[in-house]
């Protein structure tokens, strides 16, 4: 006798895309403390520890971002930094001194000078730019191995300032496009080892993304203008109370608009990044960069009213309470008090300075930073498994011109 036994049906198993979290695991009052320490140690130093503090920066940052179980390394020193700015000042010492002989030599060619040296910083901070980034990309060490950049800064310096004047005669519309260009640019210039790097997003998708925030910018000051002047030029009283609520509005809006489209783009320029078949997906909230600012902005306003009510205190005490009257008798006084006045108000400015720096940093770069790694995801890591070191590493001049020009970063 045949029984028939019934054969269960065969499902395919469908391998899963394996995907690897990214986190930030560092505590926020090491942090703080770093950030105390070295922003008070610049003011001995007239500010010369910042390449120090920067260095240990990047180390924090770097070595609490865990891709899975393995972190991040950053190698370069501060000592590099400070090197690196001492070329950048020889390198552009000799532009100023021009400019300024042109100066001394007739004042309506130094206004006629004005233009081309704007354009010439202006490339030298592009060029700047992309060297600064070689050089951070072959001080970033994962599983041993460096990342590292090809490609011409010059180029990257052309085509920046091409696509700005396309961005700028667009009134914004192109400027998608020109972000997409130039991350391409170099994404495919970037490799970790001989893994290649490329850049998957497009100015379309971006444009799509953030065409309400560029007319909500295009349109929050037209409406203000137009409102203003139909009030005060149209002579038309009942519009004033009118253009004070449009305009108040747009000066809101512009910074929570910049501060949504900085989020939006985030998120654009994680989700494209490609090393090989290894590509890196981002979750990261509006919400999460826009709160990131609020703090920041809540903070600085804190420190700014606390630092406003000291600065009022110490007058009190310095005039005995009888205000100006008291510092105008004391003018004729000895000029070593008057020098040592000029010192403490010098050094309450510093220290004022120092504090907003401290508060940014807090808020803002480790914010931020920790904000994108907890909605980071790394998709198929095991494609970087047989990835073999390559590269050398960059100088830091590049560096040194972005801080001289004021175009670095973390």
């Amino acid at each position: 006798m045949n029984v028939a036994v019934p054969v269960p049906p065969i499902t395919p198993q469908i391998p899963l895309t394996a995907r690897t979290p990214v986190a930030f695991a560092g505590d926020r009052g090491d942090f703080f403390r770093l950030l105390l320490r070295g922003s008070l140690l610049q003011v001995p130093t007239a500010g010369f520890y910042r390449f120090w503090l920067i260095t240990d920066i990047r180390r924090h940052l770097w070595g609490q971002t865990l891709i899975g179980r393995e972190g991040l390394e950053y190698t370069g020193t501060g000592r590099e930094l400070a090197i690196g700015f001492m070329i950048a000042l020889a390198v552009l010492s000799p532009i100023y001194v021009v400019y300024f002989v042109l100066g001394l030599a007739a004042e309506r060619l130094q206004a006629f000078a004005s233009l081309p040296l704007f354009l010439i910083l202006y490339v030298f901070g592009q060029y700047a730019a992309y060297r600064a980034r070689r050089y951070r990309a072959t001080r970033t060490i994962f599983r041993g191995v460096r990342f590292w950049m090809t490609g011409s800064a010059w180029r990257y310096a052309g085509k920046t300032f091409l696509w700005d004047l396309a961005t700028l005669f667009s009134l914004g519309l192109a400027l998608p496009w020109r972000m997409a260009a130039l991350e391409r640019y170099k994404m495919q210039n970037t490799r970790f080892g001989d893994l290649p790097g490329d850049f998957a997003g497009t100015g379309g998708a971006l444009f799509r993304r953030g065409v309400g925030l560029w007319l909500l910018a295009l349109g929050l000051p037209i409406a203000a203008g137009a409102t203003i002047a139909a009030a005060v030029v149209g002579a038309a009283p009942e519009l004033v109370p009118v253009a004070v609520v449009v305009a108040t509005l747009a000066l809101l809006g512009l910074p929570l608009v910049f501060v949504l489209f900085r989020a939006t783009v985030m998120r654009w320029l994680i989700d494209g990044v490609r090393f090989g078949a290894v590509s890196v997906e981002s979750g990261l909230p509006r919400g999460a960069v826009l709160g990131c600012y609020a703090k920041w902005a809540t903070a600085v306003l804190g420190w700014g009213a606390a630092f406003a009510a000291l600065a009022g205190a110490a007058f009190a005490l310095r005039t005995g309470g009888s205000g100006f009257a008291d510092i105008r008798a004391g003018l004729a006084g000895a000029w070593t008090s008057h020098l040592l006045d000029f010192a403490g108000v010098l050094v309450f400015y510093l220290v004022f300075l120092l504090g907003v720096g401290v508060l940014k940093r807090y808020f803002l770069d480790r914010g931020l930073w920790a904000a994108v790694a907890a909605s980071t995801t790394v998709v198929n890591l095991a494609a970087a498994d047989r990835v073999q070191a390559a590269g050398e590493a960059a100088g830091s001049l590049g560096e040194g011109l972005a801080d001289a020009l004021d175009v670095g970063a973390i």
